[in-house]
């Protein structure tokens, strides 16, 4: 892959990064820029920021054993009681 190919893709993909973006409102736009970037050849960051405090109420990786727990278990023996 010639060098300018490789930029018209990592254009291609901040297109596209900036296009998702654009769905969110201005408050999550934010927020959610940070965990979004494309990796270029010869930087050595990308950008992304990761290992932050989780918003409460947003699906994470580590929100996954509580709400999954509570959804997997806990719904099906609620939805037994209003039976």
């Amino acid at each position: 892959m010639s060098p300018t190919d490789k930029k018209k893709v990592v254009e291609e993909r901040k297109e596209l990064i900036q296009e998702v973006l654009d769905t969110y409102p201005e408050k999550a736009r934010k927020k959610r820029a940070k965990h979004l970037n494309v990796h270029e050849e010869g930087k050595s960051d990308c950008g992304v920021k990761s290992n932050i405090k989780s918003i409460p109420g947003v699906m994470t990786a580590r929100g996954c054993a509580y709400a999954g727990s509570k959804g997997v278990v806990w719904g099906p023996i609620k939805n037994m009681f209003y039976l």
